[in-house]
């Protein structure tokens, strides 16, 4: 498990939050902690023990990216890529498979980012972030 990651998951999902209210996200730009919970965060993209061939594992990447983190600016090719780098991922020595690191899906926090429904609560919030920025364009609009 990555030393960087905060090991409550109080402060996980603290720093995960913080994150998600911010727009354009780049992982260049993200501190180390940062970079860990993203990752981990995104990790929840594929399912655990389940081996995906690259199309598959990109497709399942690019549409939870889409639906959970729009926040972030990186590319699926530069996120999955650094995903495998930063051993979230493993990819087959042949390059055509991929799964979450074994280690990573036991791990007691990526079982309760799975349970509690992570993802759900922060698509929740962006939801009605962006309605809040269209009720302020509109009182704007209206003087």
């Amino acid at each position: 498990m990555d030393k960087e990651l905060p090991t409550d998951f109080d402060q996980y999902v603290e720093t995960l939050t913080r994150l998600s209210k911010k727009n354009g996200l780049t992982l260049g730009r993200l501190n180390r902690q940062e970079l860990a919970v993203m990752l981990l965060y995104v990790s929840t993209a594929l399912t655990p023990g389940k081996r995906y061939d690259e199309r598959e594992a990109t497709a399942a990447l690019d549409h939870w990216r889409t639906q959970f983190a729009p926040m972030l600016r990186s590319d699926v090719v530069e996120l999955r890529r650094t995903l495998i780098d930063a051993r979230y991922w493993v990819r087959d020595p042949d390059g055509r498979g991929y799964q979450l690191e074994p280690a990573l899906a036991d791990s007691a926090l990526f079982i309760r980012l799975i349970e509690e429904r992570i993802e759900a609560r922060i698509a929740e919030q962006l939801l009605l972030a962006a309605r809040d920025r269209e009720e302020r364009k509109k009182a704007a609009l209206l003087g």
